[in-house]
């Protein structure tokens, strides 16, 4: 393992226990909220390494109204990457619905509410036992879609802009030469004529 990459792994690691001692102590509400912006980030930072690297990628891309300014297209775009599995794409899907429900529902709800309880059962990636309560399966699918995606992280390869393909003064003078030849003998050719002859 190269420095650069140890020293990865040593800074999420404690990240990743800070996160999951916050989780704990949070409330019902601050736990969905602050799990899916953690994710939200995490995905952000995969997306950034296997994209082409641009100065201009923030504004492009993520900032405002740009195509990848919120969580939802951010799980598409991993998905059709081949960056996170079909299943970890749908636990992420829940992840952002749950998020959405504790951040917009006017009503107080929680994970025992049966909207939540059953989606939270529903996670693909949760370890937990059948019968354990829907917040444990909640975290527990968030730390486990977390590591996928952090070893993603660690391995995707990134894209390498394309190098500058403009043609030349040179080749643009042969494009011109090979149109007018393909033209000239078109005009020659009796067949062609007939056609034009016949459609008229």
């Amino acid at each position: 393992m190269n420095e650069k990459i140890q020293d990865y792994v040593v800074a999420q690691t404690q990240k990743v226990v800070q996160f999951r001692q916050a989780l704990t102590s949070e409330s019902d509400r601050g736990c969905a909220l602050f799990a899916a912006a953690y994710l939200d980030v995490c995905l952000s930072d995969l997306l950034y390494v296997s994209l082409v690297e641009n100065k201009n990628i923030d504004k492009d891309l993520f900032e405002g109204t740009a195509p990848l300014s919120n969580f939802s297209s951010r799980i598409k775009l991993a998905y059709y990457l081949g960056l996170i599995s079909r299943n970890c794409r749908r636990d992420l899907d829940i992840v952002r619905g749950i998020r959405n429900d504790f951040a917009h529902k006017p009503e107080i709800i929680s994970f025992e509410t049966q909207s939540i309880r059953d989606r939270c059962k529903n996670l693909s990636f949760s370890y937990q036992e059948k019968d354990a309560d829907p917040r444990s399966h909640f975290t527990a699918a968030v730390m486990r879609v977390l590591s996928h995606i952090h070893i993603a992280t660690l391995t995707t390869t990134p894209h390498s802009e394309k190098p500058d393909d403009t043609p030349s003064e040179e080749d643009k003078k042969e494009h011109r030469e090979l149109i007018e030849k393909i033209v000239e003998n078109a005009v020659r050719d009796p067949s062609v004529q007939e056609e034009t002859n016949e459609e008229a």
